[in-house]
């Protein structure tokens, strides 16, 4: 969930983050204050998701296009939202669960995949801020390396959870951008 310092100042990197949180704040008003009748915990978790598949497409996007500063500016911010509406995400659940349904979801495989997930982002959540970055060297690179399989499995979630066709069609762009990056790689480095 790494990235860059932003550009563009202060006030644009507040106003990104105003961006990222707005729905955020929409469906936790709606859910607690409104009490309104909207899918929150299928909401969070599908914003959750597709943050996490854009900050995958950053470097995939920057290789088949060019430089692209802004974006890699805040690929970080998009991995740290990611996590923030996976918290949402759970919450929205466990607001729903009881105690029962709560140690039922370690073992059935379409919750079990999101909690795995969920504790990936965490780490990697933990270990986004520049002093982590400056602590770990070397050994923060590989860790942030555990977002692809946070990925698969958030992918797996979905498709289990919600039907393999929103989880399809929200992840192809990044789905695709990675087997043009895996048949890119391949060429380079004298494979098939």
């Amino acid at each position: 969930m790494a990235g860059h310092r932003g550009t563009g100042g202060k006030a644009g990197i507040y106003l990104f983050w105003a961006l990222l949180a707005a729905p955020g704040l929409w469906l936790t008003w709606e859910r607690f204050v409104t009490h309104g009748k909207h899918a929150y915990v299928p909401l969070s978790g599908e914003i959750a998701a597709v943050l996490l598949f854009v900050t995958l497409m950053v470097t995939p996007l920057m290789l088949l296009l060019g430089p692209l500063p802004w974006l890699k500016a805040r690929r970080r911010n998009l991995g740290v939202a990611s996590f923030l509406y996976t918290l949402l995400h759970l919450v929205f659940w466990l607001v729903n669960a009881n105690l029962g349904s709560l140690a039922r979801s370690f073992i059935r495989p379409e919750i079990a995949t999101g909690w795995v997930a969920g504790a990936i982002m965490l780490a990697l959540a933990w270990t986004s801020t520049d002093a982590a970055v400056r602590r770990m060297g070397p050994g923060w690179k590989r860790l942030q390396r555990w977002v692809y399989p946070a990925a698969i499995l958030t992918f797996i979630h979905w498709a289990m959870t919600d039907g393999l066709a929103p989880a399809l069609v929200w992840s192809l762009p990044l789905i695709l951008l990675s087997l043009w990056r895996i048949a890119r790689a391949r060429r380079r480095y004298g494979g098939a």
